[in-house]
């Protein structure tokens, strides 16, 4: 399948530019918005706003997240359309599934999650040990700049990246930085890749949503471009992950768990 699903991932806006002295009439590409709607057992209906990039990763992902997946070994069947974008998934307890979903008019959510009790609790990563040079972090943050191929274009996407020691893995786009985690998320539960040796970069904003996705993922580190919520600080200092962040111009923050940055 196309990651794309076949389609232009740009539509042309027509706009008016003001360049200091006039306005002047011009034409921007603007980033695709499309609906997925994720079917989950028949009865778990879900729409969410993205790119219509990855659509089996960013449901997969989704579903991990809300705590219907866990690993690969959960999924029964999964079925990926591109036109309409829908993705349907059903997992091995599917007959045995209680978490009491009634079909009806789907849940419509612009990002993140519901925020809903989890059925495990991630378990606390601090015991987890990790040493990162700050230059390694200031060239993978510019890799990932690099990356955003999508925003170098329009400026309206997120991106962030898997990466271990030695450097990015993979890297995804979206016009939510909740989906590009998710994306990811998806990709490590279909290729069975384990989180504990694994960063977590991006340019969006650390929110609490965005560290419950990544704790669940059992990642140990986030390196991000922008900055965090107070809430998502306690969360972070909770789940024992390391918070570097706003990584721009040769500086860094570094916010939580420091024993993982090297500092000499």
């Amino acid at each position: 399948m196309d990651q794309y699903g076949g389609q232009e991932e740009f539509k042309i806006g027509k706009i008016f530019q003001f360049d200091g002295l006039r306005f002047a009439a011009a034409e921007i590409p603007l980033i695709r918005e499309v609906f997925l709607r994720i079917v989950c057992n028949q009865h778990l209906e879900v729409v969410t706003a993205c790119a219509g990039h990855y659509l089996d990763e960013l449901a997969v992902g989704f579903l991990r997240s809300e705590g219907y997946l866990e690993t690969r070994k959960d999924i029964e069947s999964l079925q990926v359309s591109t036109d309409p974008c829908l993705v349907h998934v059903v997992t091995k307890s599917a007959e045995n599934d209680d978490h009491g979903e009634k079909k009806g008019e789907p849940l419509l959510f612009a990002g993140g999650g519901r925020g809903r009790d989890k059925r495990n609790t991630p378990i606390n990563l601090s015991k987890i040990n990790m040493l990162l040079p700050p230059q390694n972090i200031l060239l993978w943050m510019e890799e990932l700049v690099n990356r955003s191929v999508l925003h170098n274009v329009s400026h309206g996407t997120h991106c962030s990246a898997l990466a271990d020691e030695r450097g990015i893995i993979v890297s995804r786009e979206d016009i939510g930085r909740h989906n590009t985690i998710d994306m990811i998320g998806g990709r490590m539960l279909l290729d069975d890749w384990s989180g504990a040796d694994k960063i977590l970069l991006t340019t969006g904003r650390i929110s609490s949503e965005m560290v419950q996705k990544v704790w669940i993922l059992g990642i140990p580190v986030i390196i991000t471009r922008s900055a965090p919520t107070s809430e998502a600080l306690r969360l972070l200092e909770e789940a024992g992950i390391t918070l570097v962040g706003y990584v721009r111009n040769g500086q860094m923050n570094v916010y939580t768990h420091e024993e993982r940055v090297d500092m000499r």
